[in-house]
């Protein structure tokens, strides 16, 4: 047992001088290798994150993806961070270990730390996304904002959702053209939302969309 110990111990240790590096790639080697560790990894991430520094952002990722309870209190803090990546993290990390400000957290980062390839996408709206019907009703209403990247992200948000419900997986799609097939006629019938469309065309949809909501099984 202690062997076990004294291994892990290193390999956490090995893990942190990789974040702590200045190197990015090595960091998210770092970062990639205290993700596996899981729990035990934890307090050294908590300790980077006191620090501060430019690796904060790694430690709060790793964070997130372990999903700790005992990062609860640098979670909630985390959403009023200068940097917006550490915020989008944040919202993730509540997410991932359930707690009840998570909604309201990713719907707060939605607009946070986009792919800078892929301007729609952004870690709230894949946190949103997994978070299934129960997060409809809000999404909703971002759908008629004045904003239209806030539009964007809830739309992305909204198709995730309806993907999941059809079977779809990350990385995988559907598990067949009837079930991507059937969400697309969802969609349609649910008045075709596109978020650059006029104020009129999408509320006619959004009006759909709410009467769907009350019929849907859960």
């Amino acid at each position: 047992m202690r062997e076990k110990e004294t291994t892990k111990s290193g390999q956490v240790a090995k893990a942190m001088a990789a974040i702590n590096s200045d190197d990015v790639l090595t960091q998210n080697e770092g970062v990639e290798a205290a993700i596996g560790i899981g729990a035990a990894a934890v307090p050294e991430l908590l300790r980077v994150l006191e620090r501060g520094g430019m690796q904060r952002m790694q430690a709060m990722y790793a964070l997130a993806e372990i999903g700790d309870a005992r990062a609860t209190a640098v979670f909630r803090a985390g959403l009023s961070d200068a940097d917006e990546s550490v915020r989008a993290y944040a919202a993730r990390g509540l997410a991932a270990i359930g707690d009840p400000q998570a909604q309201a957290a990713a719907i707060a980062t939605l607009n946070d730390a986009p792919d800078e390839l892929h301007l729609d996408s952004t870690p709230s709206v894949a946190t949103l996304g997994a978070m299934g019907l129960k997060v409809v009703p809000a999404v909703l209403e971002l759908l008629m904002s004045k904003d239209e990247m806030t539009r964007l992200h809830a739309q992305r948000v909204l198709e995730k959702i309806m993907a999941a419900r059809h079977g779809a997986t990350a990385g995988k799609g559907f598990p067949s053209a009837a079930e991507g097939k059937a969400m697309r006629s969802e969609w349609s019938a649910n008045g075709n939302y596109d978020y650059s469309a006029p104020a009129h065309t999408r509320g006619a949809s959004v009006e759909k969309w709410r009467q769907w909501l009350t019929q849907v099984k859960k």
